[in-house]
């Protein structure tokens, strides 16, 4: 099933994944820096961009660190999945955020209502804190996508 779904994805609209470690990040929908010692790959699709960090240039799912990425959701479901979490303020939008066993995350809620909406995305493994921090003190959202 996860096979299919990753073909439909490439088949619409995917980019070639683009691979730097210059320490900043920007696109049309966001903008940040993070630590030059990672990897940043970056897979952009028809709306919307995907960014996956590694700690090194060998990109598998060993040396696999976090990720931020646009996704769809809703409050409700995100208080059952992540029930550690706790509501916050990201720039006037509301969160979910904590950490669990895997590390740190926060979803940044991009809209006011309740029913599905754009969400962003991020989580990082426990031991990469001090990456995941520095990520979200200098996010900016520029636009969110369709």
């Amino acid at each position: 099933m996860i096979a299919v779904v990753v073909v439909l994805l490439w088949a619409t609209g995917t980019s070639q994944k683009e691979i730097s470690s210059n320490g900043t990040f920007e696109d049309q929908y966001v903008k940040f820096n993070y630590p030059t010692s990672l990897v940043a790959v970056q897979y952009t699709f028809e709306n919307y961009t995907i960014v996956d960090f590694y700690n090194s240039n060998q990109t598998s799912t060993s040396n696999y660190v976090g990720n931020i990425r646009f996704s769809t959701g809703n409050l409700t479901n995100l208080k059952k999945v992540y029930p550690d979490g706790s509501s916050g303020q990201y720039n006037g939008y509301r969160t979910w955020q904590g950490e669990n066993n895997n590390g740190p995350y926060i979803y940044i809620l991009l809209s006011s209502t309740d029913a599905p909406v754009k969400i962003l995305q991020m989580d990082f493994k426990s031991e990469y804190k001090s990456a995941y921090k520095e990520i979200l003190n200098t996010l900016k959202i520029k636009k969110i996508p369709a």
